[in-house]
Parts: C-alpha cells; sequence; structure tokens
C-alpha cells in the first residue's frame, strides 16, 4: 500500500515506497506499538475490531478480508463462516445429501464435477467424467493440472490456470491451517512441480465464481467453456463446477462427447 491510496502526503524523506507502520496502525485505529507486535508475532490473538481495521488499512478485498479474519481466528466473530477448527478436516456431507447432489449432477445436460475445499474431486457426472479424458491422475483437480502429463498442451491457458489453482488452494487454508490433507497435497505438488513450489511461496488468494477456459480435448477437440462455481451451504466448502459452452463450436462438439459416454 502506497500513501497516496488513503490520500496521505509522501513526502519527501520517505526510506520506503509503501506505508509505514505508524501510518498502518493509525489507519488500523490502534496503537504503532501493538501493530509491531502483531507484526513480530508477540501479538496472536487481535480482536475482530482490530482485524477490521487493518482490512480497511491494507485495502483488503473481500477473499483476503476473509482470509485474514480466518487465520486470525476472527472469522465467526466478523460474520464469516469457518468450517473446521485448526488440525481438522473439513466436514463431509451426509450421506443422503451427497445422493441428492449426485442426482442433481446427473441431471445437468453438461459436463459437472463436484470438488470439496482442496479441490478433490469427489463426483461427476457421466460428461464431466469425460471431460479431461486422458488425463491422469484425476482425484484431485491440483494434482491433475501440475502433476498429469500432457496437462500444459491440454490446457490451453495452463500458465494462467496454474497461478489459479494455487491461489485457490492458499485461499482455503486459513479455515484449516494444520490439516493433515493439505499438508500431504502440498508437500506433493512442492516435491513434484517447481511451478508449484514458487507459486505457493507468493502467497496469492482467489475464489473462483466464474471462469473460462479452452480445452484441448483429445476426442471432442478444442473445447471453449463457461466454468460456473456452484457454492454448496453448509457442506464443508464443497462445490459444483458446471461447465458450459461458451460458443458454437463447442456446443457443436459436446455430443461428440457424450457419445463416448454412452458407449
Amino acid at each position: 500500500m502506497r500513501p497516496e491510496q488513503h490520500r496521505l502526503a509522501a513526502g519527501a524523506q520517505r526510506q520506503v515506497p509503501g506505508l509505514r507502520r505508524d501510518e498502518v496502525a493509525l489507519l488500523a485505529g490502534i496503537s504503532t506499538d501493538y501493530y509491531v507486535r502483531l507484526e513480530q508475532g508477540r501479538e496472536r490473538r487481535p480482536s475482530p475490531t482490530v482485524v477490521e481495521g487493518l482490512t480497511r488499512a491494507l485495502l483488503l478485498d473481500a477473499v483476503a478480508a476473509r482470509y485474514l479474519r480466518e487465520l486470525s481466528g476472527a472469522g465467526s466473530a466478523a460474520g464469516a463462516v469457518t468450517s473446521s477448527a485448526p488440525g481438522e478436516e473439513a466436514p463431509r456431507m451426509g450421506t443422503e445429501r451427497l445422493a441428492a447432489v449426485h442426482r442433481l449432477l446427473d441431471s445437468l445436460p453438461v459436463p459437472a464435477l463436484l470438488v470439496n475445499r482442496w479441490l478433490d474431486i469427489v463426483g461427476s457426472n457421466p460428461l464431466g467424467d469425460r471431460l479431461h479424458e486422458g488425463l491422469e491422475p484425476r482425484d484431485n483437480y491440483a494434482r491433475l493440472v501440475f502433476l498429469a502429463p500432457g496437462a500444459r498442451s491440454f490446457f490451453a491457458e495452463w500458465p494462467e490456470l496454474a497461478r489459479c489453482m494455487v491461489a485457490a488452494l492458499r485461499a482455503q487454508t486459513g479455515s484449516g491451517p494444520a490439516s493433515p490433507r493439505l499438508t500431504r497435497l502440498v508437500a506433493e505438488l512442492s516435491a513434484n512441480s517447481d511451478v508449484f513450489r514458487t507459486a505457493w511461496r507468493e502467497h496469492h488468494l482467489h475464489e473462483k465464481t466464474l471462469d473460462h477456459k479452452r480445452l484441448r480435448h483429445p476426442r471432442a477437440g478444442t473445447l471453449a467453456l463457461d466454468q460456473h462455481v456452484l457454492e454448496l451451504p453448509g457442506s464443508g466448502g464443497h462445490r459444483i463446477w458446471a461447465f458450459h459452452p461458451a460458443d458454437e463450436a463447442t456446443s457443436d462438439a459436446l455430443p461428440g462427447l457424450a457419445a463416448t459416454v454412452s458407449r
């Protein structure tokens, strides 16, 4: 953050281009000494009021603000929904609800996946099964993007997709920073992908709501798809990813993909 973004005078004698500690503290409504203790980790229990002050001072967007609340333990008090305590796995959907979601997936006329907060693919409809045909592993979308041979050519915009995958996974760590599942996944991806390892250290955040993907499918050819992300409240972070044709050529090609399902 730079002082002019808060209409503060930059001055000629600044040693840093960004905000000074005393300026951040002023904007957050706390003392400089308290802010320094937060930075140095000597204060680990900021109140929701302090956390909200910091989100305003640092001009955090909605995703980063939620992430900060969860990391600070102020999520529930600040109105954010947290689904698990530190060290616990994210709650799973009950058997009855999971069966209902699978019926919903099967009713959709477009490829659809059910993913959890760690990007594990826990369900799909028949078109969804064929959407990433030829790529393995397909149990987790981050593993598919970073570890599947041929992924870089399959996804037309692989570098951008890779950055989004890392940032989307990072955005979930506030809800369970010590999750064994996340720890294992990050360790595996870091050990096998230089791109993932570098991007993970950058701490970027991303929450997908609508995306556009171009796939080079071995059977259906080039597919242009609008990816819609449908939240499932109270499910522990599960989402439906529905891939809708973004152009006429893809609409014409999807029946060919469906034909491979029926054989």
